[in-house]
Parts: C-alpha cells; sequence; structure tokens
C-alpha cells in the first residue's frame, strides 16, 4: 500500500492539469513492450545477447540490422502512410560506416524518422567524452556501454521508448496545434475577405464601394481628376429568379458577375450592390467615355442568353451614370443616390438603356413627389380625411337630372382639398388604391339608402380592383345590407384599365352585372381598340372622352367621331354619355346626334351637396 505525503498532494493541488504528469499504467507497459526495436551491429554475438535479454524483458518486436544498409532497408519499409512502425533503434559503434551522429543526421531530414530514438552502444574502452556530448547534442536518446547488463539495458529501452512516446504525443499536439492555427488563419482571412467582398460573386460589396467613393473624391478635390460611377440593375431578373428559382438565378449572376471582370479594368471597382444590382466605378475618365463604356456594357447584356433546363432567357440591364468632378461638394451617400435615381430613370423610361445624372430627370420629380404624398394618403385612410362630391348627370330623354358621379376628394392636414389627379396616380403606385375604391364603395352604398328611390350614383373604380378578391363580396354584402336597387349603382372603369387586365376584369364586370348593378365605360375613345373593346366588354354606358366635346363646335372630324360612337353604342344596345359639356350650343348638338346623358359644367359642377 501506498501512502502519499500531505506535501505530494499539495504539489499535486498547485500544479496546473497541463503539467501534472499521470502515472505510468500497466496498459502504458504493455504498449511499450509491443513497441517494435531495431537493433544494428556487426556483431552478430552482440545482437543475439541483446535480442535474448530485451525478449526475457517482454519486448515482443525486435529486428535486427547487420549493416548501414540493412538499418536504412528497414526504416524506409517501416514507412506506413506519415509514420514509421520503429520506435528505437538500438545502434552499436561496431557498425562500420554508419555511426549515430550520421544515422541521426540522415534521419532528421524526414519527418517519418525525426522523432524515432536512438541508443548508442560503445565499448566501455573506447570512451569518448568528446563525440558522447555530439551524440547526446544530435538527438541521442542515451549512451550504452559493453557489457551490457540486465540491470540497465532494459530499463534504458523502455525510457528510450517512454521519451518516444512522449515525442510522439508531443508532436501530434503541436501537429493539431499548427492545423487549428492554420484553419484560423484561413477563417481571419475569409472573414478579413467577406467584409467587402460579396460571397456569391467575388465582387466588392457596398462598404468596398463606399471606401472607394471616399477615395475617388479625395483624388478629385486635391487632384482634379474625374471619375464615374456606373449604376447597373438587370431588367426583370425577378422574373427569372421566381420562374427558375434562386439556383439558377444565383449562377446567373457569377456570369454576370465573370462578364463584369472581362470587360472592365482590374484598377476598376466592381461591386455587387444587392440581390440584382451592381456598380463599377471607374477613375479618371470624363463623361463621354463613361457613357461609351457604360454602351459597351449594356449592349454585352443586350446579347446576353442565359438558359436553365431546356428554358432561355434574353437580358438586358439598366445603367445610371453619376460623374464625381472636382470642385463639387458631394458626400458617398449623394454620389450613390444620384447614380441609382440615374437607374431608375433609365428603367422608366423603357429599360435596356444608360442615362446620365441631370437634378433636372422628370421622372425623380415624379418619385419624390409620391415620397411625399404616400404619408398623407395612409393618413387620410387612417383619419377619414376623405369625402365625396358629386356631380349631376343630365337624361335628355327626360329632360331632368337622372344620377350622379361620385367623386373622391381629399383634406389635408391644413384644410387644403386636393382632387383625385393629385393623390390617386401616387396610390396606384404604392398599392393603396384599392383601399380608397373600398372605401367609396362602403360610403356611397350607406348614402344612396338615405336619398329618393329615382337617385343613382356612379362609383369610380381602378383597374386593379378588379383582381381584388375582396370586391365582389363587399358589393354582395352592401347591396344585402342596405336593401337598394343594384340598378341604381353604376360602376365606372376607364377604357385603359379594362384593358390592362381584359380578361380578369371582364370575369369581374359579369360577377357584379349578375347582381343587378350596371357598367360604364370611361374615356372611350381614347384608345386605339375601343370599337374592338366594346364588342367583348359587358358595359352598359358609354361614356365618350372629353377630348371630343371640348371643341365639339369647331372641329368636324370630332362631330363625325362623336355620331358615329353615338350610333354604334345605340346598335350595341348601349347607353352614351357625353363629358365635360359647358356650353349649350354643344348641348343643342349632343342632342341631334342621339347622346342620352349630359355631364359637364353646364348642368352642374361637383359638389358636396345634390342637386
Amino acid at each position: 500500500m501506498t501512502i502519499e505525503s500531505s506535501t505530494d498532494l499539495e504539489l499535486a493541488r498547485e500544479l496546473p492539469p497541463n503539467l501534472q504528469v499521470a502515472p505510468i499504467t500497466g496498459s502504458d507497459v504493455a504498449t511499450l513492450l509491443d513497441s517494435k526495436i531495431l537493433v544494428a551491429g556487426a556483431k552478430g554475438s552482440d545482437i543475439a545477447f541483446m535480442k535474448t535479454m530485451l525478449e526475457i524483458s517482454g519486448f515482443t518486436a525486435i529486428v535486427t540490422a547487420s549493416t548501414g544498409e540493412e538499418v536504412i532497408n528497414n526504416l524506409r519499409q517501416g514507412i506506413n502512410g506519415e509514420i514509421c512502425d520503429i520506435d528505437l533503434i538500438v545502434l552499436d559503434s561496431s557498425l562500420t560506416y554508419l555511426s549515430a551522429h550520421q544515422l541521426r543526421a540522415m534521419m532528421d531530414q524526414f519527418d517519418e524518422w525525426r522523432l524515432i530514438p536512438i541508443i548508442s552502444l560503445t565499448q566501455e574502452s573506447k570512451w569518448d567524452h568528446a563525440q558522447a556530448l555530439t551524440d547526446l547534442g544530435h538527438g541521442v536518446t542515451s549512451l550504452q556501454y559493453h557489457p551490457l547488463t540486465a540491470e540497465s539495458f532494459p530499463p534504458s529501452v523502455m525510457t528510450a521508448l517512454a521519451v518516444k512516446k512522449e515525442r510522439d504525443e508531443s508532436y501530434k499536439h503541436r501537429m493539431e496545434l499548427e492545423d487549428e492555427l492554420a484553419k484560423l488563419k484561413v477563417m481571419e482571412a475569409r472573414l478579413q475577405f467577406s467584409v467587402d467582398h460579396d460571397e456569391l460573386t467575388g465582387l466588392g460589396n457596398r462598404r468596398k464601394l463606399e471606401q472607394s467613393l471616399e477615395l475617388s473624391l479625395i483624388q478629385a478635390r486635391n487632384f482634379q481628376t474625374n471619375s464615374a460611377l456606373l449604376y447597373i440593375d438587370l431588367d426583370r431578373f425577378k422574373v427569372l429568379n421566381d420562374t427558375e428559382g434562386h439556383v439558377a438565378g444565383d449562377s446567373l449572376l457569377i456570369q454576370i458577375a465573370n462578364s463584369l471582370r472581362s470587360i472592365f479594368s482590374t484598377k476598376d471597382i466592381l461591386v455587387r450592390i444587392g440581390s440584382d444590382e451592381f456598380a463599377v466605378l471607374i477613375d479618371n475618365i470624363h463623361a463621354p467615355e463613361a457613357i461609351q463604356k457604360a454602351e459597351q456594357l449594356r449592349t454585352s447584356l443586350d446579347g446576353y442568353s442565359f438558359e436553365h433546363l431546356g428554358n432561355q432567357y434574353h437580358l438586358s440591364a439598366s445603367i445610371g451614370i453619376k460623374v464625381i468632378s472636382p470642385g463639387k461638394e458631394l458626400i458617398v451617400g449623394d454620389i450613390l443616390s444620384n447614380a441609382n435615381q440615374a437607374c431608375y430613370t433609365a428603367k422608366k423610361r423603357g429599360r435596356n438603356r444608360v442615362h446620365l445624372y441631370s437634378p433636372d430627370d422628370m421622372e425623380m420629380h415624379t418619385l419624390k413627389h409620391n415620397v411625399q404624398w404616400a404619408p398623407r394618403i395612409r393618413a387620410a385612410l387612417q383619419q377619414q380625411n376623405f369625402f365625396l362630391e358629386f356631380q349631376p348627370i343630365y337624361s335628355v330623354e327626360t329632360s331632368s337630372i337622372s344620377h350622379y358621379e361620385s367623386l373622391i376628394r381629399m383634406k389635408g392636414e391644413d384644410g387644403t382639398v386636393y382632387s383625385p389627379n393629385d393623390f390617386i396616380p401616387v396610390a396606384e403606385a404604392i398599392g393603396l388604391v384599392q383601399q380608397i375604391d373600398l372605401w367609396v364603395i362602403n360610403h356611397v352604398f350607406d348614402l344612396i339608402r338615405t336619398m329618393p328611390t329615382d337617385i343613382s350614383f356612379t362609383i369610380n373604380l381602378s383597374g386593379n380592383i378588379f383582381l381584388d378578391h375582396q370586391l365582389y363580396p363587399l358589393v354582395e354584402k352592401k347591396l344585402y345590407e342596405t336593401d337598394v336597387d343594384p340598378r341604381r349603382i353604376v360602376f365606372e372603369i376607364t377604357e385603359t384599365a379594362a384593358i390592362s387586365n381584359f380578361e380578369q376584369t371582364k370575369a369581374m364586370v359579369k360577377k357584379i352585372r349578375s347582381l343587378g348593378c350596371r357598367f360604364a365605360l370611361d374615356d372611350f375613345g381614347a384608345g386605339f381598340n375601343s370599337y374592338n373593346y366594346i364588342k367583348h366588354f359587358p358595359v352598359d354606358i358609354l361614356k365618350i372622352d372629353g377630348s371630343f366635346i371640348t371643341d365639339l363646335e369647331t372641329d368636324s372630324v370630332d362631330q363625325l367621331l362623336v355620331k358615329s360612337m353615338i350610333d354604334i353604342a345605340h346598335s350595341l344596345g348601349k347607353k352614351t354619355v357625353a363629358e365635360y359639356v359647358e356650353k349649350q350650343s354643344t348641348m343643342d348638338i349632343l342632342k341631334k346626334f342621339g347622346i342620352d346623358y349630359i355631364q359637364g359644367f353646364l348642368v352642374g359642377k361637383p359638389s358636396p351637396d345634390l342637386v
């Protein structure tokens, strides 16, 4: 029984875990006894003696060599992968032409042999102190002298093998640390790369572009240089991405990035800004050259064809250019914004074109107008700042007001009243026009239930509302709740809105007409295919576009067209309305032509009160 002193226990507690050495166990000894030992020497009797002594001590894997060549061959044959299965070499000095020092020098050249310990044997009578120090200084684990004894030799071998085991574990740990360090360096490099590069395409990212723009601005201020930023947006990329999936979209983006690399110089900064948006920053270039370069890129992409799973896609791009010139106080955000605005203008003007930024671009004024109006419209919906005005429509047959057109108005925070021309285009652009349509329907139905039964109302609808699943249920519900005769409700839709989604709009109109409501086609005659559409579009009333009415007295062509519209409408069983009638003389002409209804300032202006 072993008794540990308190001092030993305190030392064990004080040492950190990585410095505490676990005691050798039985399994460790068994492992060491299974180690492969190479015994080399020129005297057969000495080799046999050492082998026998080791076998008696329990060592099982012992090979011998009588020449230096055999030693090298054993080492070579012992290599398996990246290690050598020889764990220890016992080298007798009787082996000529290969000393322990020479063997170690050779073994140190190969990773597979470098960690193998060497026990050097020498005759006691040939002791050379200087040589012993040299051998120990070159990796010889220990020195032994003839005659060998059972008390000294096997323990030396065991010690050398234990040293080998520690060397192996230390080497393994060092390799693991080096591998981990290498992985960390790779991760650091990747992280550093990803900080200012796009992961998918390998191009720079927005951060890289902003840094480069800062440098271009400094050069423009201090060295009077010119630069240009090209803002590139792929046209209709979303169609491909949604149809074929993101894998196909990513593949295309990678190909586009490679195309940019082939067109532009390595000095130019190539960037992927967003999903399908790229940018190129070119230094030392003026506007004409920048436009020429952008046109080269546009032409290249315009001729580009992308195929995926048998489907062929032809690409194009809209490119905006912002020139960075000396003497203009700009910041990075302004440059990016201006280039983006130029790209937006290129897209609004038909796509697949190049546009140089100008502060006078009308498209940007429209966009800014929309941005300013969007919160006003949302607030008006939330705060009930919409109201209705009504314009009377005169029946020629009865010589009286037959119905009223419901016209929406919006009241601003300062009390200003805005007409539909101010806010409806914005509402259509931002997707709020359907909510306005539904608001009008609700309020007209609630109003008409309080009116005499001989009064009818028309309700203007946008084209998009006919794609809204809420329209039909709402009309059906309001007819049921108010118990209003459905023929007192006339829904108006413009010709252009009807054409934009013809089949879907036509189907919805048929459903609502099945409830008993009537429909009017507004702005009739404004389109080139007006007569073609009225053959198939299920409406009850045609409202002749006001452009044909305003000069009706003096324009014989307008007279012919209006007369033909009225005749054709009547032949199809439809009623007609003339808008913008302001003179009695105009009304008299329309009566001769057979018009059914008159609308305009001659009859009455829009008012919150009914005439």
